[in-house]
């Protein structure tokens, strides 16, 4: 690293938000993938004219710059690859702006997900995006992954909540995307554009949301069924009601078989091949309905266990079911490839199916959950670090897992996003015309390419 780079950076921002000494740059260097890679230099802007600073002072020296919220991602979308200057946004965690009118609130990109959802929610207001890391991901990270969650089947997921936005691009100017209008077609949809996009074409600093009005309530059920077809069919049958769940998370087998050694309740059973924990909300004469609906048409289809409960201690409950997957993993390794395909939805046990044939074939434990409602599939491959040909193993079935994702008609990613973990698979589904279109993208954008260069192709 240029030490004038440093010097100048101390210069604009003042020692206290530039970090350099090895120390200081680990807790930087690594995201919830194995990956880690070192930056120089970590710096801590206040607003939008420091950040373009920033990215003038990059150009200046050819040095990458790297957006950084929690570093919870899973696909290494917010790893500093080429080393160089990560612009960690955790002073930039303000909500600037409530338009009750509108119905719109303008946060800064390092305002935690939770925080945004308790602030609405005092107002009688509502934030549905939901990834699993809402209590610690920031909305500038979830903008740039276009983060998903269990209330995406009824809610929808980031994109749908994003309207205007202020980005730092590639080379350092500050533009302005969309409005707060209900309609805006004037030119081309650049907000959507950057929504999802990782991080490569710029750093926002500030993201303009719309939110909605907060539910007055909500039930949850627990179904499952020893049939997976039974499940799929009753899944679909809820999906085509026109008070569709608000959730609707799925459990295959090898899910299931996981949890009920991890964990145990007197309330609710954790059994069969196929589980579902749905989700009806609203007013409580609409949620009574729904679910009187969704529990006779569940039953249609033999289910082994059917509990539903609007009591907040079972409803707890329920959900510490679904949260018990993960760390119920680590019976079967110590190391984890995390996939997150998607696929339309009538692909979903397809795709299961396949995926346990693909266990039995490389003798690994492949266990799957996710959200039903929009055919995300979590694709969790259990290995040991310390096995060379178990690894080996586990890298092939990950290859044929995602070559049968594209086949099926599906998505390298649902939401974590392609970042460095994908991107060689990208070919799997794009052409080299479509690839060179990306690129080409970019650099509109970021000419010199120092913005979160070597992510997504």
């Amino acid at each position: 690293m240029n030490q004038k780079l440093i010097g100048e950076f101390e210069e604009l921002l003042g020692r206290s938000r530039v970090l350099s000494e090895k120390e200081e740059l680990l807790c930087y260097s690594y995201d919830a993938t194995s990956k880690d890679f070192m930056p120089d230099v970590v710096v801590f802007p206040l607003n939008a004219e420091e950040i373009s600073k920033i990215v003038k002072l990059c150009l200046k020296y050819d040095t990458p710059v790297v957006g950084r919220g929690a570093g919870s991602g899973f696909s290494g979308g917010s790893l500093p690859l080429k080393g160089g200057v990560v612009v960690s946004f955790t002073k930039m965690n303000h909500i600037l702006e409530i338009d009750e009118e509108n119905m719109f609130v303008t946060v800064e990109p390092g305002v935690i997900n939770a925080d945004l959802k308790s602030y609405l929610a005092d107002k009688g207001y509502f934030y549905p995006p939901d990834p699993a890391s809402y209590e610690f991901s920031t909305i500038g990270g979830n903008v740039a992954e276009c983060s998903g969650g269990p209330s995406a089947v009824k809610y929808g997921v980031t994109k749908d909540y994003v309207a205007a936005l202020e980005v730092i691009t590639g080379d350092g100017e500050i533009i302005n995307t969309g409005s707060k209008a209900v309609k805006n077609v004037s030119g081309y949809n650049l907000t959507q554009l950057m929504v999802g996009s990782e991080g490569t074409l710029g750093l926002f600093s500030k993201i303009t949301l719309k939110f909605l009005s907060k539910p007055d309530t909500n039930l949850l059920i627990l179904v499952s069924f020893d049939n997976i077809d039974n499940g799929f069919n009753a899944a679909i049958s809820l999906l085509k009601l026109g008070n569709r769940p608000s959730m609707l998370e799925f459990m295959d087998k090898s899910s299931i078989e996981s949890v009920k050694s991890y964990f145990k309740s007197d309330i609710i059973k954790i059994e069969g091949a196929f589980l579902f924990i749905i989700e009806a909300d609203g007013s409580q004469i609409e949620v009574d309905k729904s679910i009187a609906e969704y529990e006779k048409i569940l039953k249609e289809f033999s289910p082994v266990f059917l509990f539903s409960s609007g009591n907040e201690e079972e409803k707890k409950i329920i959900m510490e079911a679904r949260k018990a997957i993960s760390p119920s993993l680590r019976r079967y390794g110590n190391l984890k490839i995390n996939n997150d395909i998607a696929v339309p939805i009538n692909k979903i046990t397809f795709m299961l199916s396949f995926i346990e044939e693909a266990s039995k074939t490389y003798n690994i434990p492949i266990i799957n959950f996710g959200h039903f409602g929009d055919g995300n599939i979590h694709v969790n491959i259990m290995l040991n670090k310390d096995d060379a040909d178990m690894i080996k193993r586990g890298e092939k079935a990950k290859f044929e897992i995602l070559k049968k994702t594209v086949e099926a008609g599906g998505s390298l990613s649902g939401e974590h996003g392609i970042g460095l973990e994908k991107k060689e698979f990208m070919k799997l589904k794009y052409n080299d015309y479509y690839m060179n279109i990306l690129k080409n993208i970019k650099k509109v954008f970021d000419p010199q390419n120092i913005i979160n260069p070597g992510k997504i192709f």
